[in-house]
């Protein structure tokens, strides 16, 4: 009996000294826009798993450093519902946000006094403006921006000498800000634009796109066709209905994403085995941000030793962090905007075609800053 309330006192001693951190993770749900074409719809935990996941890998290592980390979450359509959420999380003396919102929404949050208290962990959004206008030591972002993603493409593409491009994007708002990066990246690694079109047409492309597309797509001599169509609208139906007999490149074809399935190498097969068995389905490139924006923020914790929110921030902002990712190479965070470094898989549905940065794309300090947003392109100043 004596032994018993030992080792009772004792287990409840090691909780007493246990540093609990608690980390929020705030989704906002949208109503997309139909689309014309049978799109795969994404599925309704994106994100959520990767980060869940996340967090159960990482208690099992930081009991013996008697750390434990909870994840509380929070999805929603409800703007305000949102911003109650964060607030009552701050206000409770909590510091770590993982914030998978919409654009408008995310700027919101970034102005609200309390964000100042926090790290804010962007791991959705990839505009580029979000990294190019905004550079608060409390804000990283673990998502690839639109500007690395299509470097990351353009490179390749130049480097096969698929130099000569006809750029076609749609109407949507989404598309005008990836065309916008692709123009940039075009420009920015001497590839050429043979001609630039907008997809307008409202019909049911699936009955049209024979008749349709190769008439749209007619032009002087390209190499390939470039698509800025981020809700599928028509972009599955250009293969092999263009009037030239060229590949096709963008947010459909060879496709640069930060994580998917067909990544195997470096460790990532025995991840992602790890990540079906626990959510009955791939592991896309949503969940990769969320759960190495969770696995940022409790490495950091593990190697300082501390929850004060301003010494993390400090030690993931400088030189001396690095993390594990699965990906080849450790990923660290850029200090002029907080965006990951990290290289950019370049695939079609069943295969790894290539991985940017490419060879022979130099950089000062390290290749993989070849990719995205530069410091001399920032609006803002530290």
């Amino acid at each position: 009996m004596k032994i018993i309330l030992f080792l009772i006192f004792i287990i409840s001693l090691a909780n007493a000294n246990t540093l609990k951190v608690n980390i929020l993770y705030l989704e906002q749900k949208i109503q997309t826009p139909p689309v014309l074409s049978n799109v795969i719809e994404a599925p309704s935990d994106l994100g959520i798993k990767g980060a869940q996941l996340s967090v159960k890998d990482s208690n099992r290592s930081s009991k013996f450093l008697n750390q434990n980390f909870n994840l509380i979450s929070k999805i929603s359509y409800d703007k305000k519902e949102l911003i109650d959420t964060f607030e009552k999380f701050i206000n409770e003396n909590n510091s770590y946000v993982v914030l998978n919102v919409e654009d408008d929404l995310f700027r919101t949050l970034l102005k609200n006094p309390l964000s100042k208290k926090a790290l804010l962990v962007n791991a959705s959004s990839q505009t580029s403006s979000l990294r190019r206008n905004y550079c608060e030591d409390n804000l990283i972002h673990t998502i690839a921006s639109n500007a690395m993603l299509y470097d990351g493409l353009v490179q390749f593409l130049v480097k096969r000498n698929f130099k000569k491009i006809l750029l076609v994007s749609g109407q949507d708002p989404k598309d005008i800000l990836i065309k916008e990066d692709m123009k940039h990246s075009i420009k920015k690694f001497g590839a050429k634009i043979i001609e630039e079109k907008v997809w307008d047409n409202k019909s049911d492309i699936r009955r049209k796109a024979g008749a349709e597309f190769p008439s749209f797509t007619q032009a002087d001599n390209y190499d390939v066709i470039l698509l800025a169509d981020y809700y599928g609208d028509f972009g599955e139906f250009m293969y092999f209905n263009s009037w030239l007999p060229r590949p096709v490149a963008g947010t459909q074809g060879l496709t640069p994403v930060t994580w998917h399935k067909v990544i195997e190498q470096w460790g990532a097969a025995q991840m992602q085995k790890r990540f079906e068995k626990f959510a009955s389905r791939w592991m896309e490139s949503k969940d990769f941000s969320n759960w190495i924006a969770i696995r940022t923020i409790i490495s950091s914790i593990n190697q300082t030793k501390t929850d004060n929110v301003d010494k993390n921030i400090a030690f993931i902002r400088s030189k001396d962090f690095e993390i594990g990712a699965y990906m080849g190479r450790k990923v660290s965070f850029r200090d002029f905007n907080g965006q990951m470094r990290m290289p950019i898989s370049l695939v079609q549905p069943r295969a790894l075609i290539s991985t940017s940065p490419q060879v022979g794309f130099l950089h000062p300090v390290t290749d993989l800053d070849t990719l995205g947003v530069a410091p001399y392109e920032m609006k803002c100043k530290k």
